[in-house]
């Protein structure tokens, strides 16, 4: 009896595990005047696919048509080579012109007798193909100089690509070079490194040849046939011999005789934890297989029809194909982890916060194989991956419903699968450091120390890659929705255009793409990808700012565009100062660091970027100022507005890209309300390369710019050198005045000088159309180096630019008292700078009182503070005083005044700032709306009145306001707050 219980309860089980069978049969389609037998696109797979190899499907299952009009189609079932279950429909007849449309078939899942599920197909009689048409978009990319990676950057001439078909022939398939076929990476001895530099050099061979097999004369569709022909068969000998000696299950690799591990995908990606293979190329799968694109894509045409004529190689590097890219799916175990914070993608049941696993710019890097699978596979519903952990049913509704590694999609048909990657690319930023599109403009990639700034690389990949995407599936049904469109659209129109100068980007928020010539990126990238993302929209796609993408286009491409505005990027601690607009131009840009932030990747064996965050300010008015040229002469040890000891000795390499790290400072802001600007820094390395700490506030109102330090200190010992104060280094073109003591000193361009001066009283400096405004504080010396005195920092790159430094010294161990204060003056010619600083020093009322400096502009009306500390400071008729760290602006507006303040130690557990004024303020409770790429409401701004002044009490966003911020308040605490106060 307990038998028969247990046979009844094992049945059960079978049953309803059966019942809950998925079937994924989402497109087909096939070719109108198709031929008698011809084969549908698109099969009909199970779900349960996956899992064949720990549990395998029936042979008893089948798939049967109940019903269907005109009896057009016939319905096979077959297994492939592991196991996995397909249904093949075939046409029963000649497809004619009548057949073109929609025919619905009524299909079931039988086991033997007993039917498990009933389905509907559609299958679609068209003039070309769904699969057709992503060909001819995809094929010419793969060999394009943008899709290098996909043909190994290798372009062979024909005479080696008969070397190399010779040696695949007499090898088999095989490179004779390297030694990993059929041995286990266990025990290989590599060529390179580690075994994945060889997997590598192998694959960008085989994807040079699917170069030749796409663009040579002699190769290429319109060469030879019969070397053609013999390419065929070289490069498919090749991809047997390479992907079957690439492990991707995990009983492909045994340890101590058990595999590797459970799941696909293991045999390659647990290889990490045998230090087998690096860490980067677990994580950077790309890098094995990308080259394989090119040839798979431009074969699959032939190998498909080979398959259907009974080709058994040509059917075997197809699965091999189906096999090896499963690697590129595969995750190594630590992040795989559901909730662990330190993780790339940190607490994925967070759903609030994470957007799941792959939320980061190296989709970019995917989305070339994505895109490429389609075509690959031939088949529109064998989905993305086999990679089990991917699907809902893995995580067997823990620890909620549906629960996915990437939250909301499961694989389900490889086209609907891409199509769904592609609306991932708008990634929200939630906290810091946590990659994703901030809130403020900014994007974010690498974060494992702190929140970064890559508008470059890789940040505008991540923005614009999936544009290739859209134009693939543009106009077909699995076009993308106007909001995929809509994201990149508004951060191409608002964002980088302000980020522009004079046709050249911004260095200081790059990313690692700092070096690079950013004229070119703005010429040959940024205008280009607006054309392309206008090209790629379907025919019912809507931009709500098509017209304002456009003028933009127009405008930076005839080196028109001209932008007035003060704009404050709070999350990642940047500002931009300029103008243009009806009047003379100029661009300054400040970016600072802290405990929250970094600066500038630097992948360079020649460390360079090690500061480029550290309160570095530099001032543009021709534009090319600091270009890639000037660049390459610099001596980084002395950026624009660094305060630092002066070293000359290498930076250091240890550490990876972010060696320099987040500050040790919880001080650091910006704020802006349009027009005028203000940042603060406290200077506070948590490396130890550095040796100074500092108080550093930076003011930006008109075309007034000024700079101030206080509590300035030697931290470390370093190499016992000067600190100082830079405040420029740029190309050395023009003549550089120097008026001190009553006396006036030029140096030419071609002079190589080092000068020291003691500063007695104010002095100026001038060069092309900048002047520079020094008011000492006691004794000081002023240091100016050109030429070939500027110790340049990588002379390998160094160019034919001269460069000039002008430094404030500190001396070896400054001061307590002492500080700096200087001006940077745009669009004024060296006779005006006497006039200028009588001007300034008539114009600018400034103190640095302790804990907060401060400047009143007295022709503006306008007074700007900063507090480093809970603390007051005076400034003309006017005290401010403040009860935590805050950055204030105060503009006499006429009938109004116009209230700026953020917090520059942003906390989601602080609710307010508090601060108060001498000035009297109308009382009242005044809404504010916050700034960024989307603007949206804020909370409000209390005013009280307080004797003869006001007390102001501004409401943070913080953690009781999470859904009111879209779970983004730790992000906008930091955000600029204006409010405009009537005077009656």
């Amino acid at each position: 009896m307990k038998k028969i219980l247990l046979s009844l309860l094992f049945c059960a089980t079978f049953a309803a595990a059966s019942a809950q069978e998925k079937i994924f049969a989402n497109y087909f389609d096939i070719q109108v005047n198709s031929a008698k037998n011809a084969e549908v696109i698109g099969r009909i797979h199970l779900e349960r696919n996956k899992d064949v190899l720990t549990s395998p499907i029936p042979k008893s299952y089948s798939f049967f048509i109940t019903k269907q009009e005109n009896n057009l189609f016939r319905l096979e079932t077959r297994f492939d080579p592991q196991g996995r279950m397909m249904g093949i429909l075939l046409a029963n007849t000649k497809l004619d012109d009548k057949t073109l449309g929609r025919h619905q078939l009524t299909v079931v899942l039988k086991d033997g007798p007993k039917t498990i599920n009933t389905f509907a197909v559609i299958v679609k009689v068209v003039n070309e193909t769904l699969l057709q048409t992503l060909y001819n978009r995809c094929k010419d990319y793969t060999v394009s100089k943008e899709g290098q990676r996909m043909y190994g950057r290798k372009n062979f001439k024909d005479d080696k690509v008969a070397e190399m078909i010779t040696e695949l022939e007499t090898n088999n398939g095989k490179f004779a070079a390297f030694g990993f076929y059929g041995v286990s990476p266990m025990v290989y001895k590599p060529k390179g490194k580690k075994i994945e530099y060889d997997w590598e050099q192998v694959a960008n061979n085989i994807g040079g040849l699917g170069y030749a097999y796409a663009k040579s004369k002699k190769y290429g569709p319109n060469g030879d046939p019969q070397a053609r022909e013999q390419l065929k068969s070289a490069i498919y000998k090749a991809l047997i011999a390479y992907t079957e000696a690439v492990p991707v299950e995990g009983g492909d690799v045994k340890v101590e005789g058990k595999p590797i591990g459970n799941e696909t995908g293991d045999g390659f990606s647990n290889l990490v934890k045998y230090k087998v293979i690096e860490n980067q190329v677990a994580t950077h799968q790309w890098s094995i297989s990308d080259a394989l694109i090119a040839p798979a894509v431009h074969l699959m045409p032939d190998m498909v029809k080979e398959i259907k004529n009974g080709d058994k190689q040509a059917e075997r590097v197809y699965y091999d194909l189906v096999r090896f890219f499963q690697t590129q799916m595969a995750e190594i175990e630590s992040r795989r982890a559901i909730n662990d914070p330190d993780n790339r993608w940190g607490n994925l049941t967070d759903t609030l916060r994470s957007s799941g696993a792959w939320a980061d710019a190296n989709l970019g890097h995917r989305s070339r194989w994505m895109l490429a699978m389609p075509i690959v596979w031939a088949d529109y519903n064998r989905p993305l991956t086999y990679v089990q952990y991917w699907y809902t049913d893995y995580y067997k509704n823990k620890p909620f419903k549906n629960f996915s590694y990437s939250y909301g999609w499961s694989p389900n048909g490889v086209v609907a699968d891409v199509a769904r990657w592609l609306t991932k690319y708008n990634v929200p930023a939630h906290l810091y450091a946590q990659s994703g599109f901030q809130p403020d403009g900014t994007v974010s990639h690498h974060v494992d120390h702190a929140t970064d700034a890559v508008m470059v690389a890789y940040g505008f990949e991540w923005l614009t890659d999936g544009l290739i995407g859209f134009n693939q599936l543009k106009n077909t049904d699995f076009k993308l929705d106007n909001a995929a469109y809509q994201f990149p659209a508004d951060r191409l129109e608002r964002i980088y255009p302000k980020l522009i100068y004079k046709g050249r980007f911004d260095f200081l928020i790059t990313g690692r793409s700092f070096m690079s010539d950013l004229q070119d990126f703005v010429t040959n990238t940024y205008l280009p990808t607006i054309a392309e993302l206008k090209e790629s929209k379907s025919e019912n796609t809507q931009l709500t700012n098509q017209s304002a993408l456009d003028q933009v286009y127009t405008k930076i491409k005839n080196n028109t565009y001209q932008y007035s505005g003060t704009d404050a990027y709070w999350v990642n601690e940047f500002l931009t100062h300029r103008r243009g607009e009806n009047e003379k131009p100029f661009y300054v840009s400040v970016k600072l660091k802290s405990k929250r932030t970094v600066g500038a990747e630097d992948f360079d064996k020649v460390r360079k970027s090690w500061y480029a965050g550290y309160g570095i300010m530099p001032l543009k008015i021709n534009g090319d100022e600091y270009s890639d040229k000037v660049l390459k002469n610099m001596d980084f040890h002395a950026l624009p507005g660094l305060t630092e000891e002066w070293r000359t000795d290498p930076m250091p390499t240890e550490g990876g890209a972010q060696a320099s790290l987040p500050g040790a400072n919880e001080v650091a802001g910006v704020t802006a309300d349009g027009e005028n600007g203000v940042a603060i820094y406290h200077h506070l390395p948590s490396e130890t390369y550095s040796s100074a700490s500092a108080y550093k506030s930076y003011y930006f109102i008109g075309d007034k710019i000024i700079a101030m330090g206080s509590n300035i200190k030697r931290i470390r010992a370093g190499q016992q050198k000067d600190i100082v104060t830079t405040l420029d280094q740029s190309a050395f073109l023009q003549p550089l005045t120097i008026f001190h003591d009553g006396i006036k000193e030029v140096i030419q361009p071609g002079d190589a000088v080092n000068l020291k001066y003691d500063i007695n009283g104010p002095l100026w400096l001038h060069t092309g159309d900048k002047g520079y405004i020094i008011l000492p504080e006691g004794k000081e010396q002023l240091l100016v180096k050109t030429g070939k005195e500027v110790n340049t920092t990588d002379p390998a790159m160094a160019s034919k630019v001269p460069n000039f430094i002008i430094s404030v010294n500190h001396g070896v161990n400054p001061e307590p008292t002492k500080g700096y204060f200087y001006c940077l003056v745009p669009n004024v010619s060296a006779d005006e700078m006497t006039a200028v600083l009588e001007k300034y020093t008539n114009d600018i009322i400034y103190k640095k009182d302790g804990e907060a400096h401060g400047v009143y502009i007295q022709s503006e009306k306008t007074w700007e503070a900063v507090f480093f500390k809970a603390s007051n400071i005076s400034l003309g008729n006017t005290t401010l005083s403040a009860e935590s760290p805050v950055l204030l602006i105060l503009k006499d507006a006429g009938n109004s005044w116009k209230l700026t303040v953020s917090n520059p130690t942003p906390n989601i557990n602080q609710q307010q700032l508090v601060f108060h004024t001498s000035q009297l303020l109308k009382p009242g409770q005044y809404k504010f709306t916050y700034g960024g790429v989307y603007p949206r409401a804020g909370e409000y701004v209390t005013i009280t009145a307080e004797g003869k002044g006001s007390k102001i009490v501004a409401e943070l966003a913080d953690k009781r306001d999470e859904a009111f911020y879209n779970y983004q308040a730790e992000l906008y605490n930091a955000a600029p707050i204006n409010i405009e106060i009537p005077k009656k």
